[in-house]
Parts: structure tokens; C-alpha cells; sequence
């Protein structure tokens, strides 16, 4: 079955869960009323924080603005959309990005905040960073479902082997072991 954002949101919903999902520029009408909301109501909550690990200077605003009740018969439970800016210097260049978020249980900004920077470092450092830069998943030019499937499940389970075997890099176990058949063959 393929999954729209709208069918997860239901999946979600349907088995008793809350969610927090990432809006992207290609659900661009629910982009653009989280974005009118910010300009048009004041924010529910919100809450600031620095970040100076790593290295590295990040200042973070959220900020969560309730959803139209509307939308909510369009999207299953939305009650409110998370604005996510941050700005800053890493590695000695100045940044600054805003991502949105729609959510289905209404938080304070702060809790938001934590729980979107722990996913960020666990699932979407760890593994879609790495899907997507390092093994170019978005670039593939696979476009039948099944061996789109299959090369996914394969990513995957590199990535899993290679973790296992004790490679926090994901580049530098490739590029290792890229050509040692055998020693790829013993992770299994």
C-alpha cells in the first residue's frame, strides 16, 4: 500500500497514538496555512533555547499555533502546527532554517522542543542523514515499487550491519568494505 502523509496520519490515529510529523514543501497547502496561522494569531506557547555543544552555536525558537478546526476533518485529529526556527554558526558559517511540524495533542513549546531535538539526533542523524547524503537514497533513479522497496530494505540493513560490527561511520565502513566480499558475507 502506498502511504500519503494523510493515510499515516490516520494509521496513527486509527491505532491509538499522538502524532508529531514533519511538514515538507510538498504538502504545500498545509504549509501555507501553518505559515498564515503564525502570521495571523498569536502563538499558543513558546520557548527559546542555545545550544553551544558540539562545537557549534544554535539558538532555537518554538513556537505552536493552533490549527483551524477545519482542517482537522481534512487531517485526522490536527490540533495545532509547531514552527521550528534555528539559527546560528556551525563550523564557522551562519545559518538559519525554519521547519513546521503538525501535531494531533497540543504541547507546551518546551516539551515540543525536546521532543523534536531528541528525534533529530537519534532517527534523523542517525539514519535519514545517512540514507539520504551518504548511501543518495533521494537521488536513486529505481522507480518500480518493489525494487524501490528492496534497495531501501538493503540500506537499511547496511546500515544495521555496519553499526553492529562497531562502525559508527557509515562512509568510512563503505568505502572499507566496498570491496571485501568475504568480510561483508561474515556480517551476515
Amino acid at each position: 500500500m502506498h502511504y500519503t502523509l494523510k493515510k499515516t496520519v490516520c494509521e496513527i490515529v486509527e491505532s491509538g497514538n499522538h502524532y508529531c510529523m514533519g511538514l515538507k514543501a510538498n504538502q504545500r497547502k498545509l504549509l501555507e496555512q501553518a505559515q498564515q496561522c503564525a502570521q495571523t494569531q498569536p502563538p499558543l506557547s513558546g520557548h527559546e533555547e542555545e545550544d553551544t555543544s558540539q562545537g557549534r552555536v544554535v539558538n532555537r525558537r518554538v513556537q505552536v499555533f493552533a490549527a483551524p478546526a477545519e482542517l482537522a476533518q481534512q487531517w485526522t485529529s490536527l490540533a495545532a502546527f509547531v514552527s521550528v526556527e534555528r539559527s546560528g554558526v556551525r563550523q564557522g558559517r551562519p545559518f538559519q532554517r525554519q521547519s513546521w511540524f503538525i501535531i494531533s495533542q497540543t504541547l507546551p513549546a518546551e516539551s515540543l522542543a525536546q521532543m523534536i531535538q531528541a528525534h533529530r539526533g537519534t532517527t534523523e542523524n542517525k539514519l535519514h542523514w545517512v540514507k539520504d547524503v551518504v548511501q543518495g537514497e533521494d537521488n536513486s533513479m529505481i522507480q518500480s515499487a518493489n525494487p524501490a522497496t528492496l534497495m531501501a530494505l538493503l540500506r537499511s540493513w547496511a546500515i544495521s550491519i555496519f553499526r553492529k560490527a562497531g562502525h559508527p561511520s557509515l562512509t568510512k565502513a563503505m568505502r572499507g568494505f566496498r570491496h571485501d566480499l568475504p568480510t561483508l558475507i561474515s556480517f551476515l
